[in-house]
């Protein structure tokens, strides 16, 4: 057994000025796609002995046990804080004799909460000048084998007395009671796991006011007030560690991926956050994208209140590293979330690209015990373009060799593809289950989609033996991620159904066991809804009433492949005779159609009956996706000119 603290833990400290790396949340530590914790083990910890400055020890054991127990009221939330049996350490830790409890080869079995002193305990373990600087520091300790090596085994936690000591200087300064408190809750969470978030970036913004300041919940990075709430999104990270199953049900959850601008490459690193409608700033919830490090760039909002909520993306500050790091692509400046950071924008609906005015944003509902998945997020206003065709199925053979991916054999959906294949055939992509047991992915097929498509991908074995296994695998273009699979047991047929973002794929067929003929049929179908386009309908002509009041028609605006939510506006050719309402309108694919009301004007009205001749007034619709039109509207005196004209097809008379 290897005993390791995260190297994260040295670096995460509470400095005594206004911006200092503080608070926690998102896991801290992962393995193998998977997040590490306690588990359903309890956080168990002894007492130093000693006091911390102004506070005696009964006193900021009290503080502490208070502190404690705020993370565990949490309702979706199963932490479990146990003092342990004996509750104190042997002995007061000091710069003396902390090595035996903090630099010990062994577990302790327990997670030591010191209290220094004077700051000269933080100067020996961390260097000189540590304790004029670090209010206090936690974080998890992890084993490389043994039962708990997929869990944290114990923690460590120090506080630091100088900054509540009674005195202010240069060399002695001071902080306050509540940033103590903040220091411990905040420190408490990286103790079980808990890594930084990033929600509402402006509270280090120039300018920024104090109530800005309050809403950043306690794992933002920088300490901007000296609050210690646990917010909505810390309530969120807790839970998402440690779920308390039978809470969640009156709860939801927002899940997907971030992609590139092509809608295959993942982001790394990219910070989504989900903010309810009614109150973004306090009820919202964020992830970093990858955040299980298995790039996918997979994100998890995680025990979400019911209601509605516009989900978005911003790039990581880069003011964010190192110990102040937010997702575990923050080491540096020169990390992943800094390479070609995304845009920030709005979601507006599944594999799309973003947009920038929040307006357009789609509103998501969540409801209590629903999981919304496949909220998969274009980090790009726009997207890429490719090559696809569509048509008639090509009977084609396989050809050999195919069993890379720089020599992955090109195939045009639809396609229907015979070929061959051996559990012995060699390949450079070899796939391993949970099991243990691999297969060699032997046969790769390449095809490009230029638009969103539904993608079908089906192989048939052509044996009448349980013995003959293949395996069907969707592949980004590299093969570096497994998009879906199929593998069912014996020669059962595999099948891949799967909505596909524009770009280049891999197909993969692979003999877990034996050898056999097979058919690969291969169709991706677009799901793209085309060109956005606008109808407006309604009279064509007016007849003006002869008093010249309450002259008015009605317009009908239809949206077609309005995919994304689009802000149209309506303008006239004549605003002195015509007043249209409303003057902009939102369409989109579940609000197809609005109505718009024209009404002539008292004073015009009056004019064109006076003259006795018609005037023609055009309305222009025009909508942010590109969709536009325009209507010609005939204002007339009398009905007669215009049955005489006999022009326009649709007449209301007043």
């Amino acid at each position: 057994m290897k005993k390791i603290i995260a190297a994260i833990f040295l670096t995460l400290v509470f400095f005594a000025t206004n911006n200092f790396p503080c608070f926690a949340g998102g896991p801290l530590v992962v393995k193998g796609g998977m997040s590490i914790t306690y588990g359903t083990r309890p956080f168990l910890y002894r007492y130093d002995q000693g006091s911390l400055g102004m506070f005696s020890n009964a006193e900021i054991i009290a503080i502490i046990e208070d502190l404690y127990n705020d993370w565990e009221t949490v309702s979706t939330t199963e932490v479990n804080f146990k003092r342990d049996t004996p509750g104190s350490l042997d002995f007061d830790v000091t710069a003396a004799n902390f090595d035996s409890i903090l630099n010990s080869e062994d577990l302790l079995g327990y997670t030591p909460v010191i209290f220094d002193s004077d700051g000269s305990l933080l100067n020996a373990f961390l260097g000189s000048g540590a304790g004029n600087s670090v209010l206090g520091l936690a974080g998890p300790v992890t084993v490389s084998s043994g039962p708990l090596a997929n869990q944290i085994a114990e923690s460590q936690a120090i506080f630091n007395g100088r900054f509540i000591d009674g005195t202010d200087t240069g060399s002695n300064p001071e902080s306050t009671a509540d940033s103590l408190k903040g220091t411990i809750i905040h420190e408490t969470g990286h103790g079980i796991g808990l890594d930084h978030s990033q929600i509402n970036l402006e509270a280090i913004k120039p300018g920024a006011t104090q109530s800005i300041r309050d809403t950043v919940p306690l794992m933002f990075p920088v300490a901007v007030n000296d609050l210690f709430l646990i917010r909505r999104d810390d309530a969120s990270a807790i839970s998402l560690l440690y779920p308390n199953q039978s809470q969640l049900g009156s709860f939801g959850k927002i899940e997907g991926k971030v992609f590139r601008k092509d809608g295959i490459t993942p982001v790394q690193g990219a910070n989504v956050i989900a903010r309810s409608v009614d109150d973004p700033t306090l009820e919202a919830i964020s992830c970093v994208s990858d955040y299980l490090t298995e790039n996918t760039g997979l994100y998890t909002l995680f025990a979400v209140p019911p209601g509605n909520y516009k989900i978005e993306i911003e790039p990581i500050d880069l003011s964010f590293t190192g110990g102040s790091g937010v997702g575990p692509f923050t080491a540096s400046t020169t990390d992943k979330s800094f390479q070609n950071p995304v845009p920030a924008g709005f979601y507006t609906g599944p594999d799309k690209p973003i947009t920038t005015d929040e307006t357009l944003a789609l509103t998501v509902n969540v409801l209590a015990g629903q999981i919304i998945s496949d909220v998969n997020i274009i980090a790009s206003t726009t997207v890429g373009s490719s090559s696809s065709s569509s048509g008639t199925a090509a009977n084609i053979n396989e050809i050999e060799p195919n069993d890379s991916v720089d020599q992955a054999q090109s195939i045009t959906p639809p396609s229907v593809v015979s070929g061959q294949i051996s559990s012995s055939d060699d390949g450079e992509i070899k796939l391993s289950s949970d099991t243990g047991a691999t297969v060699i992915i032997s046969d790769l097929f390449k095809f490009t989609v230029s638009e969103t498509s539904s993608l079908n991908a089906l192989l048939q074995i052509e044996s009448d033996s349980q013995e003959n296994d293949l395996d069907l695998v969707l592949l980004n273009s590299d093969g570096s991620d497994i998009i879906d699979s199929s593998s069912q047991t014996g020669n059962a047929d595999e099948l891949i159904t799967k909505t596909i973002a524009p770009g280049t794929y891999l197909v993969g067929v692979g003999a877990f066991s034996g050898t056999a003929s097979y058919k690969l049929t291969v169709n991706a179908e677009s799901s793209g809804t085309g060109t956005p386009t606008l109808t407006l309908t309604g009279p064509e002509t007016l007849i003006l009433n002869a008093s010249g009041i309450n002259n008015k028609v009605m317009l009908v605006a239809s949206a077609t492949n309005f995919s994304a939510p689009s802000k149209c506006l309506v303008t006239t050719s004549d605003v002195l005779t015509v007043k249209p309402r409303p003057l902009s309108f939102m369409l989109s694919s579940s609000i197809s159609t609005k109505k718009i009301k024209v009404k002539v004007k008292n004073a015009a009205a009056m004019s064109i009956i006076e003259s006795g001749e018609s005037q023609s007034v055009t309305i222009d619709v025009t909508c942010t996706n590109g969709a536009n039109e325009q209507f010609d509207l005939l204002i007339s005196p009398t009905a007669d000119s215009v049955i005489n004209e006999r022009i326009y097809s649709r007449v209301i008379k007043k």
